[in-house]
Protein backbone atom coordinates (compact mmCIF):
# COMPACT_ATOMS: atom_id res chain seq x y z
CA UNK A 1 0.00 0.00 0.00
CA UNK A 2 0.98 3.62 -0.50
CA UNK A 3 0.18 6.72 1.46
CA UNK A 4 -1.86 9.33 -0.40
CA UNK A 5 1.15 11.63 -0.59
CA UNK A 6 3.09 9.03 -2.59
CA UNK A 7 0.39 8.46 -5.20
CA UNK A 8 0.77 9.97 -8.65
CA UNK A 9 -1.76 12.49 -9.92
CA UNK A 10 -3.48 9.96 -12.19
CA UNK A 11 -3.64 7.36 -9.37
CA UNK A 12 -5.33 9.89 -7.09
CA UNK A 13 -7.81 10.71 -9.83
CA UNK A 14 -8.60 7.02 -10.40
CA UNK A 15 -9.27 6.53 -6.68
CA UNK A 16 -11.56 9.56 -6.57
CA UNK A 17 -13.40 8.22 -9.61
CA UNK A 18 -13.89 4.81 -7.99
CA UNK A 19 -15.09 6.30 -4.70
CA UNK A 20 -17.83 8.17 -6.51
CA UNK A 21 -19.02 5.17 -8.51
CA UNK A 22 -19.29 2.59 -5.69
CA UNK A 23 -21.76 4.61 -3.62
CA UNK A 24 -25.36 3.45 -3.84
CA UNK A 25 -26.91 6.15 -1.65
CA UNK A 26 -26.83 8.99 -4.19
CA UNK A 27 -29.20 9.86 -7.03
CA UNK A 28 -26.49 11.32 -9.27
CA UNK A 29 -22.71 11.44 -9.48
CA UNK A 30 -21.01 14.71 -10.42
CA UNK A 31 -17.71 14.25 -12.22
CA UNK A 32 -15.70 17.43 -12.69
CA UNK A 33 -12.97 16.84 -15.31
CA UNK A 34 -12.50 13.24 -14.04
CA UNK A 35 -10.02 12.16 -16.74
CA UNK A 36 -7.93 15.32 -17.05
CA UNK A 37 -4.56 13.91 -15.94
CA UNK A 38 -5.14 10.33 -17.13
CA UNK A 39 -2.90 8.76 -19.78
CA UNK A 40 -4.61 9.05 -23.23
CA UNK A 41 -4.86 5.28 -23.80
CA UNK A 42 -6.23 4.66 -20.31
CA UNK A 43 -8.56 7.64 -20.73
CA UNK A 44 -10.13 6.00 -23.79
CA UNK A 45 -10.71 2.72 -21.92
CA UNK A 46 -12.08 4.45 -18.82
CA UNK A 47 -14.48 6.51 -20.90
CA UNK A 48 -15.81 3.31 -22.47
CA UNK A 49 -16.13 1.62 -19.06
CA UNK A 50 -17.97 4.62 -17.61
CA UNK A 51 -20.40 4.44 -20.51
CA UNK A 52 -20.95 0.71 -19.87
CA UNK A 53 -21.53 1.32 -16.14
CA UNK A 54 -24.01 4.06 -16.94
CA UNK A 55 -25.92 1.84 -19.38
CA UNK A 56 -25.92 -1.17 -17.02
CA UNK A 57 -27.02 0.55 -13.82
CA UNK A 58 -28.86 3.51 -15.41
CA UNK A 59 -27.21 5.85 -12.94
CA UNK A 60 -27.19 9.58 -13.60
CA UNK A 61 -23.71 10.90 -14.33
CA UNK A 62 -23.16 14.64 -14.64
CA UNK A 63 -19.88 14.91 -16.49
CA UNK A 64 -18.14 18.30 -16.64
CA UNK A 65 -15.48 18.64 -19.34
CA UNK A 66 -13.84 21.12 -21.70
CA UNK A 67 -13.01 18.24 -24.08
CA UNK A 68 -15.70 18.17 -26.74
CA UNK A 69 -14.67 14.67 -27.85
CA UNK A 70 -15.40 13.37 -24.36
CA UNK A 71 -18.74 15.14 -24.28
CA UNK A 72 -19.85 14.08 -27.76
CA UNK A 73 -18.86 10.40 -27.40
CA UNK A 74 -19.88 9.91 -23.79
CA UNK A 75 -23.13 11.77 -23.20
CA UNK A 76 -26.71 11.13 -24.25
CA UNK A 77 -27.47 14.81 -23.72
CA UNK A 78 -24.93 17.62 -23.69
CA UNK A 79 -25.28 21.01 -21.99
CA UNK A 80 -23.13 23.74 -23.54
CA UNK A 81 -22.38 26.77 -21.37
CA UNK A 82 -20.94 30.14 -22.33
CA UNK A 83 -19.89 32.67 -19.68
CA UNK A 84 -21.78 30.71 -17.02
CA UNK A 85 -25.04 30.53 -18.98
CA UNK A 86 -26.62 27.52 -20.69
CA UNK A 87 -26.82 28.20 -24.43
CA UNK A 88 -27.96 24.80 -25.70
CA UNK A 89 -29.10 21.41 -24.44
CA UNK A 90 -29.33 18.54 -26.90
CA UNK A 91 -27.98 15.29 -28.25
CA UNK A 92 -24.51 15.27 -29.83
CA UNK A 93 -26.22 15.05 -33.25
CA UNK A 94 -28.37 18.12 -32.54
CA UNK A 95 -25.40 20.15 -31.34
CA UNK A 96 -23.41 19.23 -34.41
CA UNK A 97 -26.09 19.71 -37.06
CA UNK A 98 -28.17 22.53 -35.55
CA UNK A 99 -26.05 24.70 -33.21
CA UNK A 100 -28.44 27.20 -31.62
CA UNK A 101 -25.78 29.92 -31.42
CA UNK A 102 -22.63 30.71 -33.34
CA UNK A 103 -20.69 30.04 -30.11
CA UNK A 104 -21.88 26.41 -30.12
CA UNK A 105 -20.98 26.15 -33.81
CA UNK A 106 -17.46 27.38 -33.09
CA UNK A 107 -17.05 25.27 -29.95
CA UNK A 108 -18.41 21.95 -31.23
CA UNK A 109 -16.66 20.27 -34.13
CA UNK A 110 -13.14 20.14 -35.49
CA UNK A 111 -12.66 22.27 -37.42
CA UNK A 112 -15.23 24.76 -36.19
CA UNK A 113 -18.31 25.49 -38.27
CA UNK A 114 -17.75 27.81 -41.24
CA UNK A 115 -19.49 31.16 -40.70
CA UNK A 116 -19.92 33.96 -43.25
CA UNK A 117 -21.47 37.39 -42.77
CA UNK A 118 -24.22 37.84 -45.32
CA UNK A 119 -27.30 39.82 -46.34
CA UNK A 120 -30.77 38.73 -47.38
CA UNK A 121 -31.09 38.15 -51.12
CA UNK A 122 -34.63 36.74 -51.27
CA UNK A 123 -37.23 34.86 -49.24
CA UNK A 124 -34.87 31.91 -48.76
CA UNK A 125 -31.54 33.10 -50.13
CA UNK A 126 -28.53 34.96 -48.76
CA UNK A 127 -25.63 36.74 -50.43
CA UNK A 128 -22.05 36.72 -49.20
CA UNK A 129 -18.76 37.33 -50.95
CA UNK A 130 -20.55 37.97 -54.22
CA UNK A 131 -22.32 34.59 -54.07
CA UNK A 132 -26.05 33.92 -53.66
CA UNK A 133 -26.87 30.81 -51.62
CA UNK A 134 -30.31 29.23 -51.22
CA UNK A 135 -31.27 27.92 -47.78
CA UNK A 136 -34.29 26.14 -46.34
CA UNK A 137 -34.85 28.96 -43.84
CA UNK A 138 -37.63 31.49 -44.43
CA UNK A 139 -36.06 34.93 -44.12
CA UNK A 140 -38.95 37.32 -44.76
CA UNK A 141 -39.74 37.90 -41.06
CA UNK A 142 -36.21 38.84 -40.02
CA UNK A 143 -35.86 42.39 -38.70
CA UNK A 144 -32.09 42.45 -38.19
CA UNK A 145 -29.31 42.99 -40.69
CA UNK A 146 -26.79 41.09 -38.55
CA UNK A 147 -26.95 37.81 -40.46
CA UNK A 148 -24.55 34.90 -40.81
CA UNK A 149 -24.71 31.65 -42.69
CA UNK A 150 -23.08 28.60 -41.13
CA UNK A 151 -22.19 25.22 -42.59
CA UNK A 152 -20.04 22.34 -41.38
CA UNK A 153 -16.89 21.49 -43.32
CA UNK A 154 -18.17 17.89 -43.57
CA UNK A 155 -21.17 18.99 -45.66
CA UNK A 156 -19.35 21.11 -48.24
CA UNK A 157 -18.59 19.17 -51.41
CA UNK A 158 -15.99 19.70 -54.12
CA UNK A 159 -17.84 19.39 -57.44
CA UNK A 160 -17.02 19.53 -61.14
CA UNK A 161 -20.10 21.39 -62.35
CA UNK A 162 -21.61 24.74 -61.38
CA UNK A 163 -25.01 24.54 -59.69
CA UNK A 164 -27.41 26.71 -57.71
CA UNK A 165 -25.38 26.61 -54.50
CA UNK A 166 -21.85 26.33 -55.84
CA UNK A 167 -19.22 28.98 -55.26
CA UNK A 168 -15.75 29.36 -56.81
CA UNK A 169 -12.76 29.04 -54.50
CA UNK A 170 -9.00 28.82 -54.57
CA UNK A 171 -7.21 26.01 -52.74
CA UNK A 172 -4.55 27.27 -50.34
CA UNK A 173 -3.60 24.18 -48.37
CA UNK A 174 -4.46 20.48 -48.13
CA UNK A 175 -3.73 18.59 -44.91
CA UNK A 176 -3.73 14.79 -44.91
CA UNK A 177 -5.08 13.79 -41.49
CA UNK A 178 -5.18 10.04 -42.03
CA UNK A 179 -8.80 9.09 -42.60
CA UNK A 180 -9.67 12.43 -44.22
CA UNK A 181 -8.20 15.51 -45.83
CA UNK A 182 -8.79 19.05 -44.61
CA UNK A 183 -8.87 21.58 -47.43
CA UNK A 184 -8.32 25.27 -46.68
CA UNK A 185 -9.75 27.40 -49.46
CA UNK A 186 -10.52 31.08 -50.09
CA UNK A 187 -13.51 32.54 -51.91
CA UNK A 188 -13.56 36.33 -52.29
CA UNK A 189 -11.34 36.76 -49.22
CA UNK A 190 -13.49 34.37 -47.16
CA UNK A 191 -11.69 31.44 -45.54
CA UNK A 192 -13.48 28.10 -45.97
CA UNK A 193 -12.66 24.72 -44.44
CA UNK A 194 -13.72 21.57 -46.29
CA UNK A 195 -13.34 18.03 -44.93
CA UNK A 196 -13.24 15.30 -47.58
CA UNK A 197 -12.44 11.59 -47.78
CA UNK A 198 -8.74 10.82 -47.90
CA UNK A 199 -9.02 9.37 -51.44
CA UNK A 200 -10.59 12.53 -52.88
CA UNK A 201 -8.54 14.18 -55.62
CA UNK A 202 -8.10 17.87 -54.89
CA UNK A 203 -7.47 20.22 -57.85
CA UNK A 204 -4.27 22.19 -57.49
CA UNK A 205 -5.81 25.66 -57.61
CA UNK A 206 -9.41 26.48 -58.56
CA UNK A 207 -12.36 24.45 -57.29
CA UNK A 208 -16.13 24.69 -57.13
CA UNK A 209 -17.66 24.17 -53.70
CA UNK A 210 -21.25 23.05 -53.25
CA UNK A 211 -23.10 24.19 -50.11
CA UNK A 212 -26.26 22.02 -49.82
CA UNK A 213 -29.28 24.09 -48.81
CA UNK A 214 -30.39 21.53 -46.22
CA UNK A 215 -27.08 21.90 -44.37
CA UNK A 216 -26.96 25.70 -44.31
CA UNK A 217 -27.88 27.25 -40.95
CA UNK A 218 -28.91 30.90 -40.75
CA UNK A 219 -28.09 33.05 -37.71
CA UNK A 220 -29.58 36.42 -36.79
CA UNK A 221 -27.71 38.29 -34.07
CA UNK A 222 -25.69 35.08 -33.45
CA UNK A 223 -28.89 33.02 -32.79
CA UNK A 224 -30.12 30.20 -35.06
CA UNK A 225 -33.19 31.13 -37.10
CA UNK A 226 -35.77 28.34 -36.81
CA UNK A 227 -39.04 28.22 -38.71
Amino acid sequence: TKSASRLTADQKQLISLGRGLVRDDVAAVLMDEPLTVIDPDLKFRLRRQLKEINQKYRSTLIYVTHDQNEAMTFAENVIVMDAGRIVQVGTPKELFEQPKTTFVGYFIGAPAMNFFRCERDGDYSLRFGGNSITTQTRLTELSTSQLKIGIRSEYIQIVDTIGQNTIPARVQRVEDLGNHKLVSAVSNDLDIKVKVHRDTDIPAEQVHLDLPAENCCVYADEILVQN
